[in-house]
């Protein structure tokens, strides 16, 4: 493992959802809940085939929110403002991750197919907004989520990143592979137990975890 390559990285992209904050919080279980809700209640089916039309969608699409737009000319903001109006008391601060994403050299930004009025809240509740330069969310993207690449394309202009002095943390593999072959150190967080596929650099089970590692080695 060459932990040398962090050494001279100016960027540090991180994705939001079961990335900053774990999976088991249930953030995203709600926001699933009420997508379901949204597109049974707009397209007046039952919830059923309205969860089947969604994972459809997401599978896809990239997103949920893009099949609906693409196929019934769905409202996005609507949409944004149903499905993130939830809960966020599961999510707990960690003077860990903020110690730690403050001694990232560079900027931090937030990488998101979420809204950044729901990111904020996010990173609000985590305690580290402060921390990141900016969010680059679906708005940002005009609605065109990852992992297409002209998602990825276009952030990448956005803020004049140089790939190869990158990294780029998210929990959902796909998501990585662009980015990889733009010539980014990809970073998988999960816990799962899969073959590390040849676009993935490093893999941890929680962000915290990888952060760490990333520490001690610019020591």
């Amino acid at each position: 493992m060459n932990l040398d390559i962090f050494n001279d990285k100016t960027t540090w992209l991180f994705d939001l959802d079961n990335t900053l904050y774990p999976e088991k919080s249930g953030v995203f279980e709600q926001i699933d809940e009420r997508m379901k809700i949204y597109i049974s209640q707009k397209l007046k089916i039952s919830k059923e085939k309205a969860f089947d039309l969604q994972k459809l969608f997401y599978k896809k699409y990239g997103t949920t929110l893009s099949g609906l737009i693409k196929h019934y000319d769905v409202d996005p903001e609507e949409f944004l403002e149903f499905v993130h109006d939830i809960n966020f008391d599961n999510l707990k601060k960690s003077n860990k991750l903020k110690e730690n994403l403050q001694l990232l050299p560079g900027k931090c930004i937030v990488y998101t197919n979420g809204d950044s009025d729901y990111a904020s809240k996010i990173l609000e509740s985590l305690g580290i907004k402060t921390i990141f330069t900016d969010i680059f969310d679906i708005r940002k993207a005009d609605y065109i989520p990852k992992p297409t690449k002209i998602s990825f394309d276009m952030l990448l202009k956005k803020y004049s990143i140089i790939p190869e002095r990158t990294v780029f943390f998210d929990d959902l593999e796909k998501n990585l592979v662009y980015a990889f072959q733009k010539g980014i150190t990809t970073i998988h967080i999960s816990d799962k137990k899969n073959v590390k596929k040849p676009y993935i650099s490093f893999r941890f089970k929680t962000v915290i975890n990888a952060l760490d590692m990333i520490i001690k080695s610019m020591e």
